[in-house]
């Protein structure tokens, strides 16, 4: 092909950032003209989570100061910074006329125009008025390539990839098929068929049998159509995550009920008649903690426990690393320096000096009676951190001992989500903005040690590490929390609390709970949950033609994602490194961050995205005689 074809499959803001970075790259890496296909059957730019097609109810749980398309130069890479406006400077510059390719759809739809007019970086945006943002920037970056480049944008899905002798062939399911020189999966969060989990297809299977019966399997919430669901029904919600968080706006204000303030300073919510009642647990039993507002005092721009440097010695020391043994006491520790030094900048007086603390923090391990001793001498108990604590917050003996009251349950809930808010959002406890921005930074951070890890490390890594760090740090905003409780007092929301299970009554023909305070049945059951991202069961047309063939696989350690190397090629299962196919996003191996974020803050998925276009222009355009060889035995076996 006289052209270089790099087809990106998912056209949502990962592959618009990367587009930004092959464009900010391209005079570095001049060569053929330029072919880049978007494969989407959503929207470029935004792609399906972040589509304007969805509910006005529906907010980031970021605000608009902390999202940004563009890399600025605080990101530390090899490529050119492009500055740009985040979300919320966005919407000023629309306010003030001076954005002079302000986005058409701002004109025709009011409810955009009303936001966009009142919005500030303080506010939580709404996910259509992200979206907005999302398409003007793609739109953006396509218009930045110069002749003979050109972006061109399939409204379609690909079904199959095939090597071919010269080139590979993308299938998509109207029929067209593109010639590429390589490709880029970049499909973000995958779903997974549902006879992947046994639960989920065994309580299809009951509700498909009995009318009396209704089942949501694990799903996007906004995708998911909740009108069978009646008024008044009992309803079991497995989860209390973001998706939660979703489906209880969808539910309530989404059935066209209100939120009014009461005269004690909370909500008080108007019912509209149309709602279902929730029964809601978890492992937890508590919904993600809230997004905090306070600013902290002390500087959090660096690491001085969880470094690079020290990860090395960690494996030169160790060689493969467990994330329990070696790394997560590094982390403990590091976040937690983060939050006592807070502690020691707010005004209330404290026990001893920072200096002396600190000298005394240096050598000590976070598992170890040395720590334990140093942090009650210089703090008081209720200032303590512990992250078992934290992981588990609710005081419940274990092993749990006889059973306790519903009433006593959903008191203890109501206490700890009023304490989250007292705590987080208040001006008054900077600690806890500490506290998330060094998780935040070692979560970022751990991309320097996923290929150091133990197969056991990185299955750690993919379970409990992602739940612990988004119950944390990836809440809703404080407003979600403070309409949970009124729906709560209004009787539609019960909590069922921690530990709970969820099963079927074969005897009642019923979906059922078991809690602390006993079992609890209804005929209908939500799965509050995103479904669990594994390769081998993905939905994804594409990903399951190229696993059926053997082209790619999972990575070894059970987390299901998809195996790639450093420079984000992906691997087969006999080891062979495909140079040609280039893989990012949720369902990879590695850490992968989102497709935008805070501003000035050198988020790692700028810095790599600016690495794989690169890595994309690079590339050679044909392949080398191994992969031709490679690829005409692919072909004779596909064939027969």
């Amino acid at each position: 092909m006289d052209e270089q074809h790099i087809v990106f499959i998912g056209g949502g803001p990962r592959t618009a950032m990367i587009l930004e970075r092959i464009s900010a790259n391209r005079e570095h890496f001049p060569g053929s003209p330029l072919r880049l296909h978007i494969v989407d059957p959503y929207p470029a730019g935004a792609g399906r989570i972040w589509r304007e097609n969805q509910s006005p109810l529906l907010k980031l749980n970021s605000r608009a100061s902390d999202v940004s398309m563009f890399t600025d130069e605080s990101v530390q890479c090899l490529g050119p910074a492009v500055n740009g406006p985040p979300l919320d400077e966005w919407a000023r510059l629309i306010r003030e006329g001076a954005l002079n390719d302000a986005p058409q759809q701002l004109a025709s739809d009011p409810l955009l125009r009303a936001e966009v007019a009142a919005l500030g970086p303080e506010d939580f945006p709404t996910r259509r008025l992200q979206s907005c943002y999302l398409r003007w920037f793609f739109d953006r970056v396509r218009a930045s390539f110069a002749a003979p480049d050109q972006v061109e944008v399939h409204l379609d899905t690909a079904v199959d990839l095939i090597s071919g002798p010269s080139a590979h062939q993308v299938h998509l399911a109207s029929g067209q098929i593109i010639e590429a020189d390589q490709v880029v999966l970049v499909q973000g969060h995958l779903d997974a068929r549902i006879q992947s989990d046994a639960r989920a297809a065994e309580f299809a299977a009951k509700a498909a049998k009995h009318q009396h019966l209704g089942y949501f399997p694990p799903g996007y919430t906004n995708d998911i159509d909740f009108q069978s669901l009646p008024a008044g029904a009992d309803v079991l919600v497995s989860g209390m995550g973001l998706a939660f968080t979703d489906l209880f706006v969808l539910l309530f204000e989404g059935r066209g009920g209100r939120f009014e303030p009461a005269s004690d300073g909370a909500l008080r919510y108007i019912p509209s008649g149309a709602e279902p009642r929730l029964l809601a647990g978890s492992r937890r039993g508590v919904p993600y903690h809230s997004k905090i507002s306070s600013i902290p005092r002390s500087d959090t721009s660096s690491t001085r426990f969880f470094t690079e440097e020290q990860l090395a010695r960690l494996h030169e020391r160790h060689g493969e690393l467990d994330f329990f043994e070696h790394v997560w006491p590094l982390i403990a520790k590091e976040a937690a320096y983060f939050y006592y030094r807070e502690l020691f900048s707010a005004p209330a007086a404290r026990t001893g000096s920072f200096e002396d603390f600190a000298d005394a923090y240096e050598s000590v391990h976070w598992y170890s009676p040395e720590r334990a001793s140093l942090v009650a001498r210089f703090f008081e108990p209720a200032d303590r951190l512990e992250f078992e604590e934290l992981d588990f917050p609710l005081p419940f003996p274990r092993p749990f001992g006889s059973k306790l009251a519903r009433t006593h349950i959903n008191r203890l809930v109501t206490s700890h989500i009023i304490q989250d808010l007292r705590l987080r959002d208040s001006p008054d406890h900077p600690q806890f903005q500490a506290l998330f921005l060094g998780l935040l930074r070692c979560y970022t951070d751990l991309r320097f040690i996923h290929d150091k890890l133990s197969e056991q490390g990185r299955s750690q890594l993919a379970s409990w590490w992602h739940g612990f760090f988004s119950f944390i740090d990836s809440g809703p905003p404080a407003h979600r929390l403070r309409e949970l409780l009124a729906l709560h007092d209004a009787g539609l929301i019960e909590f069922l609390g921690p530990e709970t299970s969820f099963g079927f009554d074969e005897q009642a023909q019923q979906f059922t709970a078991q809690t602390l305070a006993g079992t609890v049945n209804a005929q209908w059951f939500i799965e509050a949950r995103l479904p669990a991202t594994r390769v081998a069961s993905s939905a994804d047309p594409l990903l399951a033609a190229l696993h059926r063939r053997g082209l790619i696989t999972e990575e070894p350690g059970g987390s299901g994602k998809l195996h790639i190397n450093s420079l984000r090629q992906v691997i087969g299962p006999d080891g062979a490194v495909h140079r040609w196919l280039f893989a990012v996003g949720a369902s990879v191996s590695g850490i992968q961050g989102g497709a935008f974020s805070r501003p000035k803050s050198n988020s790692a998925p700028f810095a790599d995205s600016d690495a794989l276009a690169r890595e994309v222009l690079s590339a050679p355009a044909r392949m080398s005689p191994w992969e031709l060889a490679g690829s005409v035995g692919d072909a004779h076996r596909i064939l027969g």
